[in-house]
């Protein structure tokens, strides 16, 4: 009934956002304030029915209502209540829902603060992206032609083939798929929704610069857009970040940022925008570069939308790990890109030739042409990533099966375009404050100069730095800090509202010199050993089996249980075992890596992860994930994860020998079970006594009365024996409680024993034996192997400099962005009050 309920609200919903949209249409071709006040209505009606509709799917979900396809897919009952809310928008039909609510709650913003003549066409436009949203969400059959895709959809409608629901029409899964194991993250339950409140936001600048072409109005516009397109690229730029750190905390690549479509989707509407806020400052300023900003405007969502086709209409499915899966929604989507493409740049090419133009050209050394400068560096930088994510496509023009670039050219590309940009911030800002030739230039950039190159030229000896393009790229990164800073200095003293522009260059310049830092001068942590092997590598001095140079350094670092070892000259590290929690992950062994600086400082253990991804392992083969751990310093960080270990060799291991047994066992073939292979073991022992059997301790706690009716009749002899068994390693202790009786049958004895099992560790133990004499019991224990290795863990550790030199980068860049939010809201406001 719910799920009905849902569907008709979605469907009320994206009717009446086809109603509003006619009524906006109509109020901005007659200046109609009714027909204005109608839209209104009706677009506060579709928004009533898509948070009903909300709250349903979201009620759905915590009441674990698996019938229904979204909820089984995205949830299960192990969920924890905070990861069954981010579910609502892990798959694509929420994270559409998310979208769209966002849009609608800033339509009302809108609503309020827009003026004539451009709100009616603004809510337009508004109001026409929404009705492409919502029809992804429909799930309309219409004579054979599917519309969207409805979360609200059952397992029949979506399996309708499916054998076990044709032999029970009304079965229900006892539970879910469950969340991505990736996605059971803090960080990933904060970055969806603030990248769909950047991507809602960007709508915005396009629906003001579309209006402004319709109503013929080019300057005005730039007044309310501009803080909305700012608030865009702050969010877009925080959702950058917070996928970023999820990726440098979650995924073992070691890095932040891989050139994913997915991530590319934020980065380049965020290039693109911050192009935009460029120009329409300048245009402000100058009342020139209209064609720029309302260019950018455009593009900019236009590349929302584009990345959005690639990412979710399953074209890059094989080129990107994060693409969601395709839901048939290729045509809407492709519709939806050519509809915001073609009107926005018809229009704009339709209104060219009206568009103002500046009387004369900007000389070189104006803060005009600094500016479109650097705005034209960010729309080619984007247009960089643009053509790289877009090349799996593009090569289909030339080969069956074409691979997406490997990520050094996107290296290649970018880090001169960012070099070139952090060298016009500096002449910009300097441009834009004060009119300069080339003689007062220079003479006003001697002293930034003179710092940077101070600055460079220590990094390069005390960093030891060798490579001349990084030397040069050191520069342009210290130059835009240096060169921002001293003039937002300056700026501060006079008026502390205008320093935006120049701190959030003064974090880009950080982040760039972070980059750089991170990545180029990352190192293992290894022992002394592995140390000399890979001085031998450079050398060229290490040959293998074939007789061929070993150019692969070795990184990975045998530990021992409890067997310390020193590393990097700096660290003795020992590991102390594992522990095994079901509670988020079932299956997670989280790892005590116990680091002790031998200079005296404080020890610190880091707990890196390793987890079976359920959603993609079989009975036959178990997939891997790890989470690192990341110890957090001022300079440096040490970057630590799994690459195997003796428990995940023992789990892989059982599921070998199991899915052997169930094929021999399949197939009849009981030959093929090796039963003498097991290694069976019997022990005396007395109460309280302990030994150690391999990588385990076992302990004869004491006697236990046993329950007269789990025993055989006739039964002279019946008692338990409490027995715990003890593993070190992950700390864990299972007992059991083995049962020994003599009973009597036809004047016979008989000894009844049956086994206890310790499943976790493949091992049975019998109670075999008593012997009151002694007051002992013979214990006899299945599965135990002859000769044990000692528990062991596989590690890389790396340290990564100034990783923090990134993240405050990243910080600064928000400040910057935040401060002109605040400068240009007010003035808004001013203007709205008068």
């Amino acid at each position: 009934m719910l799920g009905i309920l849902g569907k008709l609200l979605l469907s009320a919903s994206f009717v009446t956002s086809i109603g509003a949209m006619v009524f906006y249409f109509i109020s901005a071709n007659k200046d109609e304030d009714r027909t204005l006040k109608l839209g209104n209505w009706l677009f506060t009606a579709k928004t009533t029915f898509l948070v009903i509709a909300s709250g349903i799917l979201i009620y759905l979900i915590f009441q674990h209502q698996f019938q229904y396809y979204y909820v089984f897919n995205y949830t299960s009952l192990d969920l924890t209540p905070r990861y069954l809310f981010s579910a609502f928008y892990g798959g694509q039909e929420g994270s559409f829902m998310l979208w769209i609510l966002f849009s609608a709650l800033f339509g009302f913003g809108l609503m309020k603060w827009t003026r004539a003549p451009y709100k009616a066409p603004v809510l337009f436009f508004l109001t026409l992206t929404q009705v492409f949203l919502l029809s992804m969400l429909l799930g309309w059959d219409i004579f054979g032609l599917k519309l969207g895709a409805s979360p609200f959809r059952t397992i029949a409608e979506e399996m309708p083939n499916a054998p076990f629901l044709q032999t029970n029409p009304d079965f229900v899964p006892s539970d879910g798929s469950g969340l991505n194991d990736l996605l059971k993250s803090p960080w990933m339950m904060i970055h969806p929704p603030v990248l769909f409140i950047g991507f809602a936001m960007m709508t915005i600048p396009y629906c003001f610069a579309m209006a402004a072409l319709w109503k013929q109005q080019y300057h005005k516009w730039i007044g309310p857009a501009l803080p909305w397109t700012l608030s865009a690229n702050v969010a877009l730029l925080t959702a950058i970040f917070l996928g970023g750190y999820w990726a440098y905390v979650t995924l073992s690549f070691g890095g932040y940022w891989a050139w994913d479509p997915v991530e590319n989707a934020s980065l380049v509407p965020w290039l693109i925008g911050t192009a935009g806020i460029h120009t329409m400052i300048i245009q402000r300023k100058s009342s020139i570069a209209q064609k720029s900003s309302i260019l950018f405007a455009i593009l900019a969502y236009v590349a929302v939308v584009y990345e959005t086709f690639l990412t979710r209409s399953g074209i890059l499915g094989s080129s990107s790990v994060h693409s969601f899966v395709d839901l048939g929604l290729y045509n809407q989507l492709l519709a939806f890109m050519l509809v915001v493409t073609l009107v926005g740049l018809g229009l704009f090419f339709w209104r060219y030739k009206e568009l103002p133009s500046p009387e004369k050209e900007s000389s070189i050394l104006s803060r005009e042409f600094m500016t479109v400068t650097g705005a034209m560096m960010l729309l080619i930088l984007g247009l960089v990533i643009i053509l790289g994510t877009s090349s799996p496509i593009l090569g289909r023009l030339f080969v069956e099966n074409p691979t997406p670039p490997e990520i050094s050219f996107y290296n290649t590309w970018s880090m001169p375009i960012a070099m070139i940009m952090a060298l016009l911030t500096v002449v910009g800002q300097y441009l834009f404050w004060n009119k300069h030739d080339a003689e007062s230039l220079a003479s006003a950039l001697i002293n930034p100069l003179l710092v940077t190159s101070a600055v460079t030229i220590l990094s390069v000896i005390f960093g030891d730095v060798r490579d001349l393009y990084y030397m040069v790229y050191l520069f342009c990164g210290y130059f835009a800090i240096v060169g921002n800073a001293w003039i937002m200095i300056k700026l501060a003293m006079k008026n502390p509202k205008v320093i935006g522009g120049s701190l959030t260059h003064v974090g880009f310049g950080l982040l760039l010199v972070g980059i750089l830092a991170s990545s180029a001068y990352n190192e293992p942590l290894v022992d002394q050993k592995t140390a000399n092997y890979n001085a031998a590598v450079e050398r060229g001095e290490v040959t293998d089996e074939q007789g061929f140079k070993v150019t692969q350094k070795e990184e990975m670092l045998l530990l021992n249980l409890n067997e310390p070892i020193m590393i990097d000259n700096r660290y003795m590290v020992t590991y102390e075992g594992y522990d095994l929690d079901n509670t988020v992950r079932r299956g997670q062994q989280t790892y005590k890596i116990l680091f002790e600086p031998i200079d005296g400082g404080k020890p610190f253990y880091m707990n890196p992860e390793v987890y079976p991804m359920l959603t993609s392992s079989t009975q036959e083969n178990i997939q891997w994930s790890v989470d690192p751990d990341v110890r957090t310093g001022l300079m440096s960080d040490i970057y630590l994860y799994v690459g195997g270990s003796s428990y995940v060799e023992q789990q892989n291991e059982w599921v070998k020998k199991n899915a052997e047994m169930m094929q021999n066992a399949a197939s009849q073939d009981t030959a093929g079970i090796q039963k003498d292979s097991v290694n069976v073991q019997s022990f005396n022992m007395n109460p309280g006594q302990s030994i150690d059997v391999g990588n385990y301790t076992i302990r004869f706690v004491n006697y236990v009365q046993t329950d007269s009716t789990e025993l055989p009749p006739n039964t002279t002899i019946g008692v338990r024996a409490e027995v715990e068994l003890i593993h070190p390693a992950s700390n864990r202790v299972i007992t059991l409680d083995p049962l020994f009786a003599v009973y009597s049958e036809n004047g016979q004895s008989y000894i009844f024993s049956p086994p206890a099992f310790a499943s976790d560790f493949d091992l049975e133990f019998q109670f075999t034996q008593i012997n009151p004499q002694e007051n002992s019991i013979e214990l006899t224990v299945t599965g135990l192997e002859e000769e044990y290795e000692p528990e062991w863990v596989l590690v890389v550790a790396d340290e990564k400099p100034f990783i923090s030199v990134v993240w405050t980068g990243t910080f600064i860049l928000m400040i910057g962005f935040s401060i002109s939010i605040f400068r240009h809201w007010g003035r808004e406001k001013e203007k709205n009050s008068d």
